[in-house]
């Protein structure tokens, strides 16, 4: 079992993302990015050759995903209404994704075999995401698969994160902007 380390971004991801092993080793290139339809998040080895890619294929409360491994499409994710627990299935895959989005932990199964695991970690200062991949083979479609979650973690968050004036000219010309801070703390924790 291999463990990469994601870096946690507290804005949607753009630009480029490199994802390492448990000894610091660059492993892949995670580049794109979310929000419109259509976009696409690629996954490049560390010599440029692309492995993988996950395309939106829908907005809204429930978007899905399409998953490409070798420019072959070989399966769908799509999001579900649980709130404290969730249990996705990914088409194609046969893939099973049971956890917490508020934890931001999952685990990942193909029948009885877990397939990756997916935790918070904080390592020299900074927050990362920690897959533990059972077979190298799994890697590429792990990593975007838990971009997903990710992603979806943080649009929730994102949007809870603050407090609206019902009258923003009063705000204005207060020069005060609120701002609920506490789930960061509770994210730093």
């Amino acid at each position: 079992m291999r463990q990469l380390y994601l870096r946690d971004h507290t804005t949607d991801l753009h630009g480029t993302t490199v994802i390492r092993d448990h000894q610091g080793r660059s492993c892949y290139l995670l580049v794109g990015k979310w929000g419109m339809h259509y976009d696409v998040l690629s996954l490049y080895a560390i010599n440029g050759t692309l492995l993988a890619e996950v395309k939106q294929q829908s907005l809204g409360m429930l978007p899905k995903f399409a998953l490409y491994l070798n420019r072959q499409r070989v399966g769908t994710v799509g999001k579900s209404l649980g709130f404290v627990r969730q249990v996705i299935y990914v088409r194609g895959l046969n893939w099973f994704i049971v956890g917490s989005p508020l934890a931001g932990r999952y685990r990942v199964f193909q029948g009885s075999r877990q397939v990756f695991s997916l935790q918070p970690v904080e390592l020299t200062g900074n927050y990362y995401h920690e897959l533990k991949v059972d077979q190298q083979a799994d890697e590429p479609l792990a990593i975007l698969v838990a971009s997903v979650l990710d992603h979806w973690a943080r649009r929730g968050q994102r949007d809870k994160g603050r407090l609206r004036l019902r009258r923003p000219r009063l705000a204005d010309n207060l020069g005060m902007d609120i701002k609920c801070n506490t789930i960061k703390n509770e994210q730093h924790r």
